[in-house]
């Protein structure tokens, strides 16, 4: 069973520059994970470097992961696609030296409406730490109309977490991940969140094989991890 929606108060803290900061400062802990599974969506993407390319980054944020693939290949250009105006606000103050080759628009992914604000098709689409807000059903939608946006010989690749096989292996992810983020803490895997849930909203995350075979059904092919660590990863399929 899905959790159920977040409410409101959840959705409006991607509204409030504090809670950003706190967020971007809470993130940065994991850094050299987060980093790898960028570097593999940068990797990965199909077309030669010197190419043209037109990219998608949804739920982008403030555009992070778009910024990293436009600083490896000079004629990329990227339309970066959020919900949150302070996370665009952000976006657009951080981009700044970029030329005009990051563009924001401001939308929801929770329905098919979004596909109306941008006009395709691109030669990949990519995604970094969002896609978990959505539902299982959601994301199904998401990745078939994705597949209908990109371009022939393009791809999508997804950087996300997704839920462990078992408790057990949920315990022994955590205490890996604490190993490696904060070596001199020892052995001890960190407390599990209790109470109430986190601000920024409600994750819907799926097993990895679910992911997979959600992708296969949307239509694309060579669907595969490209890198995992614990119940982190980055994969995606193309077309």
């Amino acid at each position: 069973m899905e959790p159920r929606r977040p409410n409101e108060s959840a959705g409006s803290a991607w509204e409030d520059a504090g809670f950003i900061a706190s967020w971007d400062e809470g993130t940065d802990r994991e850094k050299s994970i987060r980093e790898m599974q960028m570097k593999t969506v940068v990797f990965m993407l199909p077309q030669p470097k010197d190419q043209p390319l037109r990219l998608l980054d949804l739920g982008a944020g403030y555009g992070a992961l778009a910024a990293a693939v436009l600083a490896d290949r000079p004629s990329a250009r990227a339309v970066c696609l959020d919900g949150s105006e302070e996370m665009i606000k952000l976006g657009r103050e951080r981009s700044a030296g970029l030329g005009g080759r990051m563009e924001f628009v401001r939308g929801p992914l929770d329905s098919a409406g979004w596909l109306k604000l941008i006009p395709g098709p691109f030669d990949a689409v990519i995604s970094a730490r969002a896609l978990h807000h959505l539902t299982h059903e959601e994301r199904r939608r998401l990745f078939r109309d994705v597949h209908g946006l990109i371009r022939p010989g393009g791809c999508f690749i997804n950087a996300d977490s997704f839920k462990p096989g078992s408790e057990a292996l949920r315990g022994m992810y955590r205490r890996t991940r604490k190993r490696w983020v904060d070596p001199p803490a020892g052995d001890a895997a960190p407390e599990a969140p209790q109470g109430a849930r986190l601000p920024h909203g409600a994750h819907y995350n799926g097993l990895m094989e679910d992911e997979l075979g959600w992708l296969r059904a949307a239509g694309f092919h060579d669907v595969d991890v490209f890198w995992k660590f614990t119940n982190y990863a980055t994969y995606g399929g193309f077309r």
